[in-house]
């Protein structure tokens, strides 16, 4: 085995250790049983087994935002794979990856009331501080939807502080 990859498993092991508590729990939430939020962390770990090299080291915020978005997306993908069996329906607006509790009206609030997929890219761009690109290949989706996903999200997250009166 080379270094490299000896590191590379070293590296996924500290993750494992760190998030899988983290991860099981936000899964459960967002799915409401355990054998459903195993499966959903066991996919989100081989999202970040894929993608390892993009990651700092695993005790960083940075990476513990993109674990626990990673986790709440394949949680979410989850649930609407029920719903297109038409076994459990998709509510776009559960409260999935936990802020500070601010009360109503603040910044953090209207954040856990945008839906999942705007509060991933503004969590990965904004607050973890990744670049449109790493945010593409992060959530594997087009260079191009970041920049428009990016946009659409902050506009429903300006309109939401300006309801609550923040802005």
């Amino acid at each position: 085995m080379r270094v490299s990859e000896l590191e590379h498993e070293e590296k996924l092991d500290r993750i494992y250790r760190l998030y899988r508590a983290p991860m099981l729990r936000l899964a459960r939430r967002i799915l409401g049983d355990e054998r459903d939020a195993e499966d959903a962390v066991q996919d989100a770990f081989e999202s970040v087994a894929r993608s390892l090299n993009h990651l700092t080291e695993p005790e960083d915020t940075k990476t513990r935002g993109y674990i626990m978005v990673i986790a709440e997306r394949k949680a979410i993908d989850l649930l609407r794979a029920r719903r297109r069996q038409g076994t459990e329906e998709l509510d776009e607006d559960a409260a999935s990856i936990e802020f500070p509790d601010t009360g109503e009206g603040g910044l953090a609030w209207c954040m856990t009331k945008l839906p999942p997929r705007y509060r991933e890219i503004l969590l990965l761009r904004f607050v973890y501080g990744y670049s449109m690109r790493e945010t593409a290949e992060l959530m594997e989706i087009p260079f191009t939807t970041v920049g428009k996903l990016s946009q659409r999200a902050k506009e429903r997250l300006y309109e939401l502080c300006r309801s609550e009166g923040i802005l």
